[in-house]
């Protein structure tokens, strides 16, 4: 399509289609505003704004602490999932690591002496049992080795417990080692970069402010614009209806989209009431584009290729009915013709019968109706 329906009266207007038309008669000259009648594309379509966004975009943090050592990316660069990202400095890891690895050594040290120590209860008891047995001991006596017996099991258990703990921390400060080494989490273009090498960033595990984030990725194989039509308009809008998409960066370009959602709750604001429409840019150049850009949306109601176009403004409908005219200029004057209409956008109306290409018609009527037809 040639023009947007916006676009198709300012174009005129800057290319200077429309103009002035002096006609010297009778003493008195008259100055007409005048336009050719021509042929175009017309486009009939709700009009709406938004911004463009990606597919989605992940925020990158780390679990681990430290020094950036490399960060060579920058905004605009491609990644790929898995690929390294940036590198800390492992030092402070690797000692955590240390520390809880010594932890793990020392819990597994005093299980191996609550067992040797169980074992001792177990054989006093058995020694105890005997001798209790031939009288030699006391019913108190027996009872306190069993408590002691009974004492070292439950403190084989604590330790056992202590040792999960332990292992589970060794387990984690070795994947904080590993994810000193960040890599991409999707498939994307990096989009924002926050640190660069030298900086000192946190945890996002152990800080209470979410750790520090890295860069921003965002999926741009897929682009999508949030418009918001007005309340009067969303009625005329359907799911899968085709649209055309302007950005000021490029401005000749109209580029092709489909309507993929319509949102069922409006927002309001200073008393004006908008829906969300969830618009995919499918065009083939849509790579030039980018997240954030201001977008213009016209969702495609009807077209009409090559038609018989003239300004709204010209086309007079009287209120009783009798039919529409224009005021063409003929041999110096201003003659009505009659005109049947058809499809109008708010700014062009198809002409379908009464008016020839290259025809000059007012786009004004005269101050005082004294033409014949």
């Amino acid at each position: 399509m040639k023009k947007l329906a916006i676009a198709l009266v300012t174009a005129a207007i800057i290319a200077g289609v429309a103009g002035y038309y002096k006609y010297q008669g009778g003493g008195e000259e008259k100055n007409w505003i005048t336009q050719k009648v021509t042929r175009d594309d017309l486009v009939v379509s709700v009009s709406a704004s938004g911004v463009i966004e990606p597919n989605f975009q992940v925020e990158v943090k780390s679990k681990a602490s430290g020094e950036i050592l490399q960060f060579d990316f920058e905004p605009g660069d491609r990644v790929s999932r898995g690929q390294t990202l940036l590198t800390l400095d492992q030092r402070t890891e690797r000692r955590n690591l240390a520390l809880q690895q010594a932890d793990l050594a020392r819990v597994m040290s005093e299980l191996k002496s609550a067992k040797a120590s169980l074992l001792e209860k177990e054989l006093k008891l058995k020694r105890t049992r005997k001798l209790f047995e031939k009288s030699l001991v006391s019913d108190q006596e027996l009872d306190s080795a069993v408590a002691a017996r009974e004492i070292a099991l439950a403190r084989i258990g604590e330790i056992e417990a202590l040792i999960a703990k332990a292992k589970l921390a060794v387990e984690n400060a070795s994947e904080r080692l590993d994810e000193t080494v960040i890599v991409s989490p999707i498939d994307g273009v990096i989009v924002e970069k926050t640190v660069e090498r030298g900086q000192i960033i946190s945890s996002g595990i152990s800080s209470v402010t979410g750790g520090s984030k890295l860069c921003v990725i965002a999926d741009l194989d897929r682009l999508f614009i949030f418009a918001l039509v007005d309340e009067t308009d969303i009625g005329k809008v359907t799911v899968k209806q085709k649209a055309l998409v302007t950005v000021d960066a490029y401005a000749d370009k109209a580029f092709e989209g489909v309507a993929e959602r319509i949102y069922p709750s409006g927002e309001t604001s200073n008393n004006i009431t908008v829906f969300k429409v969830k618009v995919e840019i499918l065009d083939q150049e849509k790579s030039v584009l980018r997240p954030k850009m201001t977008a213009n949306v016209d969702m495609i109601l009807d077209t009409r290729p090559n038609a018989l176009l003239v300004p709204e403004e010209a086309v007079v409908t009287p209120d009783d009915g009798s039919g529409s005219f224009v005021y063409a200029v003929q041999d110096g004057r201003l003659v009505k013709k009659e005109v049947k209409t058809g499809l109008s956008n708010g700014f062009e109306i198809e002409i379908i019968e009464g008016l020839r290409e290259g025809e000059t018609i007012s786009l004004l009527p005269p101050a005082h109706d004294d033409s014949s037809g």
